[in-house]
């Protein structure tokens, strides 16, 4: 079994190197080491071993396993899981394991996409690649890995290579803030935010998707806007919507200079379904339009 997709009416005979599954490729799949892994564990108790230490089977949890891993299943009951194989040249053309393991061979930008990689590069005694969910964050992950699938099954347009790159990327952004948050070292540690908060915080990275306004967030987490906004400025510095603005800016960044996605799906993507403002918005955050930064920074755009 080889861990790709193989395009078929659109890009025929692409070697896409992603692929989704509800099974797990145990035994001479991982000895290839070719993939980063991604396993959703929804559902199950049991054993698991990493690296050859058993540990006691976590769910919902995400498994983040590099080249290098050995993950195995022991004895489980009620096992329920769904993955992503992919090489991390799906991220960053320039993302070969050689240089992954050199950093020094990197440069500009791909320092940005590495973040995303944390999760999978950084494992040690302490962290083995597993990473707890709470439900809400287990069921978006859940919908994201179903949309990489689908779109991987159907190839609907020539856009699928790209498309399903993106729902990709999505889901490691929000796994590599959740592992900077509560998994990594001190020293990666992002600053410190009020523990009450972390719901909301939570709330705004998984449907940072959907048309999020402040009062819908006063009435759900039973506050007012002043309360809200002030302990927000003084945990974060900024407003509950321009943090929300951030989440959004940096997840269409990544789009585009990873994809050749319309900059109108985009924005779509992220909650904003008005162009102009998106465009506005995107300028004020880097300092050019979405174009202007696609075309600086697009290393798709190099190859063609």
């Amino acid at each position: 079994m080889e861990l790709i997709t193989l395009g078929r009416h659109h890009f025929p005979g692409l070697r896409h190197a992603m692929c989704c599954g509800t099974q797990l490729a145990l035994g001479d799949t991982h000895k290839v080491r070719t993939r980063y892994q991604a396993i959703l564990v929804e559902q199950g108790t049991g054993i698991v071993f990493a690296n050859g230490r058993a540990y006691p089977l976590t769910s919902p949890a995400i498994y983040c396993m590099n080249e290098s891993a050995d993950l195995e299943m022991g004895e489980c009951a009620g096992l329920r899981v769904k993955t992503v194989y992919f090489h991390p040249e799906i991220i960053n053309h320039r993302f070969t394991f050689e240089r992954l393991s050199s950093p020094n061979a990197l440069a500009g930008s791909d320092y940005d996409d590495l973040w995303c990689l944390k999760p999978f590069r950084e494992h040690s005694d302490d962290y083995y690649g597993c990473i707890p969910l709470d439900m809400a964050i287990a069921r978006h992950v859940s919908m994201m890995l179903d949309q990489m699938a689908d779109m991987l099954n159907t190839q609907p347009d020539d856009q699928w290579p790209c498309r399903s790159r993106s729902y990709l990327m999505e889901m490691l952004f929000l796994l590599s803030r959740i592992y900077k948050q509560g998994i990594a070292p001190p020293e990666l540690s992002l600053p410190s935010v009020d523990k009450s908060l972390q719901p909301i915080i939570t709330h705004l990275y998984t449907h940072y998707r959907d048309k999020i306004k402040l009062e819908h967030l006063t009435k759900q987490f039973h506050t007012n806007k002043t309360t809200l906004n002030n302990r927000f400025r003084s945990s974060t510095g900024q407003s509950v919507m321009a943090y929300l603005g951030g989440i959004r800016m940096q997840i269409a960044a990544s789009l585009l200079r990873n994809t050749l996605l319309p900059t109108e799906e985009i924005a779509s993507r992220i909650g904003m379904s008005d162009d102009a403002h998106f465009i506005r918005s995107f300028r004020n955050y880097a300092g050019c339009t979405p174009a202007e930064f696609r075309h600086l920074h697009c290393w798709m755009l190099e190859q063609g």
